[in-house]
């Protein structure tokens, strides 16, 4: 049986895993050990089982919801009433007494850092749709640096992304003049990897963005 859920900020989300510890290695499920890289095997996306009730937010139950790790995984700086987390300790915002449903934090997109819901997939069209200020980039070729001195010239590749491709277009992106397909450049280290409907793409605020550039 579904459950009915009627939040009045928040998204609820079903995670059945906050952490993926499986792979599938020449057709077979393989279990990985997470502990000593956890963040990397982060839960970033669930299925939408309530939708804030005070916000317009064109997301339906069913949806795919993208958001941010904290929801699943907290931290151990975290407390819990008088209780600070340990390692072992269950964390994350996980709806009291159960074990897969988590509520996701939503503002009405104006302040980005409370908003921790970033996209939604349709379930009917599967079509994404951005949420708020945060957008996605399609990795780009990163531009390379030169180094020199008296004695030699060094030719290397930036250690960080300075450029990402527009992914998907929002009605703020619409706004600025930008497209999906447009090439930006980006803050120094204001990217962050995550898995999008399949994709390994970059999570980028609007902010960070400096300037589209031409080619």
């Amino acid at each position: 049986m579904r459950l009915l859920m009627k939040p009045i900020r928040y998204f609820i989300v079903k995670v059945d895993k906050a952490v993926n510890d499986t792979i599938e290695v020449a057709g077979q499920e393989m279990y990985l050990d997470t502990r000593f890289n956890e963040f990397a095997h982060r839960a970033f996306e669930g299925e939408v089982i309530g939708v804030p009730e005070r916000y317009d937010t064109g997301v339906s139950v069913g949806d795919t919801l993208y958001f941010h790790h904290h929801v699943v995984l907290g931290g151990n700086h975290m407390v819990y009433g008088n209780k600070q987390l340990n390692a072992s300790d269950r964390r994350g915002q996980f709806i009291y007494g159960n074990e897969s449903l988590y509520y996701v934090t939503w503002d009405g997109g104006y302040d980005p850092f409370s908003c921790q819901a970033y996209a939604h997939k349709n379930k009917e069209t599967g079509e994404v749709r951005l949420l708020g200020d945060w957008i996605f980039l399609t990795p780009a070729e990163q531009e390379d640096e030169l180094k020199s001195d008296v004695l030699e010239l060094v030719r290397s590749k930036k250690s960080y992304n300075q450029y990402g491709y527009i992914r998907y277009g929002s009605a703020k992106l619409d706004e600025l003049g930008l497209n999906p397909g447009d090439k930006v450049f980006i803050q120094k280290n204001a990217d962050y990897e995550m898995e999008i409907n399949g994709e390994r793409l970059y999570r980028v605020l609007l902010t960070h963005i400096y300037a589209q550039v031409q080619e």
